[in-house]
């Protein structure tokens, strides 16, 4: 029941950051940071579900769905997430395209 207790802290823990990183500019350091966070809770989080797995029951599988909600649910908001940090990247590199040309036009 402890590792229970564990996994839904761990599950508060990934919304609130998810939900962290949503809000956090893309070039912040903080969203550096916050990224490596959620990489070590998503392996936290699979170490404690593996362990899990290895003593399931009958009567747990209602949690296991729950589970698998929560870890699809998880993966949209991460991909969302990405997505939109992939969007600014491009643009930012677009943006800095454009401004050489100009440069360059500048100095001829």
């Amino acid at each position: 029941m402890q590792d229970f207790h564990a996994l839904e802290e761990l599950n508060q823990a990934l919304e609130q950051l998810l939900a962290k990183l949503d809000k956090e500019p893309a070039e912040s350091e903080l969203a550096d940071e916050l990224v490596s966070e959620l990489q070590v809770l998503v392996g936290k989080r699979q170490l404690l579900l593996n362990e899990l797995l290895a003593a399931i029951k009958l009567e747990d599988k209602t949690m296991w769905l729950k589970q698998l909600e929560l870890t699809q649910r998880f993966e949209q908001q991460a991909k969302v997430i990405m997505r939109h940090r992939q969007e600014l990247m491009h643009l930012s590199s677009k943006s800095k395209r454009q401004i050489n040309v100009y440069k360059s036009i500048g100095a001829k």
